[in-house]
Order: C-alpha cells, then structure tokens, then sequence
C-alpha cells in the first residue's frame, strides 16, 4: 500500500470517528479490507457482549482475540457477497435480531438499541454480523449439500434398537474447543486454569462455537458416536475431557449438565432428530475446511 493510500484511509477513519481522531490507527489489511484500532475495539464490545467471561482476559489477549474474529468475519464477508445481496436480505436481518435480543433478555428492539448505543455500538453493526453468519450457514450448505453423506436406514434402525434395549436416554449441555494439533497442549490447559473454558474457546478453538465460548447445547447420547459417548459418559457435571483427536484437529468436551430422558422415544420424530444432527454435523466439517482455504488464499498484513 503506498503512502497516498494510506494517508486516504487516515482521513477517512478521522471523518468517521471525529471524537477519536487522534487514536485512530490502523493495524491491519485483509485483501483489500482496512482494520483499525477503533474496528478491533468495536469487536472486543460485541465479544463481550456475547461471552461475559472474555473480561478474564487481559488486554492483549482480547485484542488478539477480537482482531482475529474480524478478519473471520471479513473472510467470509467477501465469500458471501458473491453470492447473496446483502440488502435483500433485510427482513431475514431483522428476524435474526429479534432471535438474538430475546436470547439475551430484551423485550424489543429499542430497549436492545439502547443497550448497544450505551456499550458504544450500534444495532446495525450487530445487524449485519449476524446476516453474515446465516448467509454464510446457508452457502456453506448450498455449496456442500451433494456431499453429505447420511445413511438413513442405518439411524433408524439404532433408534429401534434403543427403544428396543430400553437403554437409558440422556441429554448432556455440553461446550466445546476444537484446538489445531500444533496448538501446545500445557499452554491451552493453563490458559483454561486461569481464564475458564469459555475464554479459551473464544481464544483457541477454530470451530464456529468459538463466538459463544464454545457452547454447543443440549445432545442425546444417542447422537454421539462411541468414541465421544465413552468420554462423555465418564464426566461429571463440570469436567472437561482429555483432548479428543478428530479429522479437523484435537477436541475437548466440556459437560455443563446432564440429565434423564424419562419420556417415550418417537422412532420417525428421534430418526429425524439424528439425522439432521449429522448433517449438521458434516456441515460444520466442511465449513472449517473452507474457511481454512479462503483464509489460506487471502492476503494479511500487519501495519
């Protein structure tokens, strides 16, 4: 980038933040998109917003955090827009904000506003992050759903054997950190030590949880395969398991809660539910493995 160029940004950036023009830097370049201080910032309040515990963080780490959560955005921003017409997608914007606000607590749209303009954000910039990762969801399954491999049958037929053997159902809250096997083992459990689970989820893992501290929900047994259900099976309520070792890297399962299905299975309803659960499941796979490409092909620099 040659100075002219960068002295354009500047005096945008001045223009834009007028309050804050003396602290405006920017700190970084993906393709062709500009990242400043005051970006990261904004970032670092959406964060928290989301997961409480990142103000365990110290400052550097959050701001490492919040950066790379940007150009996560910003990647799959321009893969999106190829595709889809972000203006055009208004109304689904606004139902996944209403979705969001009513998660956290808000009866409506203004309250939640005036919750973001006091955090220094704006409801717009929420907006758009959250239509970014549905259309994104969306691509990801557009682009994957003819590789999906799912053999019904074979579902159905354990379903049956379940409520054939009467073996007891349970449901497991669980959290989850997806870690690169060249992540150093000792460093991420310490980090856990002294942060807690759900800040190094936002830190380490590379899975799309990572936003919401790795929460996953609630999972049957019954959805887990044999390797996951022994390990699960053998936590307490609390307890996180050894690093698990999958395609896509290491995996650490935290189990929030648990509890006893007493109900009566429905075959085609619970067939259903596995289904989807592993389709889900393969999409998850393919989405991390294209974003590692994009993120691979694109160009970031540092300033």
């Amino acid at each position: 980038m040659t100075k002219k160029i960068i002295f354009f940004f500047i005096i945008f950036f001045i223009q834009m933040y007028p309050g804050n023009s003396s602290e405006v830097k920017i700190v970084s370049k993906v393709n062709n998109k500009i990242l400043t201080n005051i970006d990261i910032e904004n970032e670092s309040k959406y964060l928290l917003i989301l997961n409480s515990n990142l103000k365990n963080l110290n400052k550097n780490e959050l701001y490492e955090l919040s950066k790379n959560s940007l150009i996560r955005q910003i990647i799959k921003k321009e893969e999106v827009v190829k595709r889809f017409n972000l203006e055009k997608n208004s109304e689904l914007s606004e139902k996944l904000l209403k979705k969001n606000y009513t998660a956290l607590g808000f009866k409506n749209e203004e309250k939640y506003s005036n919750f973001l303009i006091k955090e220094g954000l704006n409801i717009e910039f929420l907006k758009e992050k959250l239509l970014i990762e549905r259309l994104w969801n969306s691509l990801i399954y557009e682009k994957f759903k003819n590789k999906i491999k799912i053999d019904q049958s074979i579902i159905k037929n354990e379903v049956q054997n379940l409520i054939n053997n009467q073996e007891k159902i349970y449901e497991y809250n669980l959290s989850e950190i997806l870690f690169d096997y060249k992540t150093n083992n000792k460093e991420l459990f310490d980090f856990i030590d002294n942060y807690g689970f759900e800040a190094a989820a936002s830190k380490y893992s590379i899975s799309d949880t990572s936003s919401n501290g790795g929460k996953i929900g609630w999972i049957k047994n019954s959805n887990l395969n044999e390797k996951l259900k022994k390990q699960i099976s053998n936590l307490s309520e609390g307890q996180i398991s050894k690093p698990i070792k999958i395609p896509n890297g290491n995996l650490l399962i935290k189990l929030n809660q648990k509890k006893e299905i007493k109900s009566k299975i429905d075959l085609e309803l619970e067939t259903q539910k596995q289904i989807n659960f592993e389709q889900n499941r393969q999409l998850n796979s393919f989405s991390l493995n294209f974003y590692k490409k994009l993120k691979q092909n694109s160009t970031i620099n540092e300033y």
